[in-house]
């Protein structure tokens, strides 16, 4: 298994989405929050089989849609976010099991809390999700949903000593692909990368993105 994996969020357009699947990240994400300039429009991109996990991001929605679309669209994972407590989270794991049970079509998902990160986090605060979610997404801390294209101080994260693992996320750049590779936190899996690698809001610079990810896995040296 390779040490960190690449989520590569926000995608909505149809044709880049392909030329991005032919370098194979290991999360590809789709935004089901209709405020996001992201927002997924053309449902004709699920038709795509990357060879990659599905993220669906949403916020503040209701379990009912989210169980719908993780269905519908064949979801790995589901992020979560907004504003979303652990007793929310165990109403979607109680929704999941549910649908399991009484639904011919199968449906399971991993749960994914995303976090803004400022100087005055206090990790311990976090402890509540830990048997609810299968990781954290540590972004920058903002006063809208969703992220800020803007990084955080990463030396805070020496403070985080839960057990659950977390993706890096919030204004990663490829510039900052050498400086990841040898990122230090026994509980970091990967990094979830977006507006830093876009041409415009959905699509991606796909060379950047091949460029990072190449960097990440060792496979280049990046000067």
């Amino acid at each position: 298994m390779k040490r960190f994996q690449v989520k590569v969020c926000g995608n909505n357009s149809v044709e880049n989405f392909k030329a991005l699947t032919e370098i194979e990240p290991d999360y590809v994400g789709f935004i089901f929050y209709p405020k996001s300039p992201r927002f997924v429009k053309d449902e004709t991109i699920f038709d795509i089989f990357p060879n990659a996990e599905r993220v669906g991001v949403f916020v503040n929605e209701s379990i009912e849609t989210i169980i719908q679309k993780a269905q519908k669209f064949e979801l790995d994972v589901v992020q979560l976010h907004g504003d979303e407590t652990p007793a929310y989270c165990q109403e979607l794991i109680e929704a999941k099991h549910q649908q399991l049970l009484t639904s011919e079509q199968f449906l399971d998902f991993k749960i994914w809390k995303a976090v803004g990160i400022h100087e005055d986090t206090d990790f311990e605060e976090l402890r509540g999700y830990q048997q609810v979610v299968d990781s954290f997404v540590f972004d920058t801390k903002s006063n809208q949903y969703g992220g800020t294209g803007q990084k955080f101080d990463w030396q805070l994260l020496k403070t985080y000593q839960l057990s659950t693992p977390f993706l890096l996320s919030g204004g990663i750049q490829l510039e900052d692909a050498l400086v990841l590779k040898n990122f230090q936190h026994s509980q970091c899996i990967g990094f979830d990368i977006n507006s830093g690698f876009e041409i415009e809001p959905g699509i991606k610079n796909i060379e950047k993105v091949k460029q990072f990810i190449d960097t990440i896995d060792g496979r280049i040296e990046q000067n």
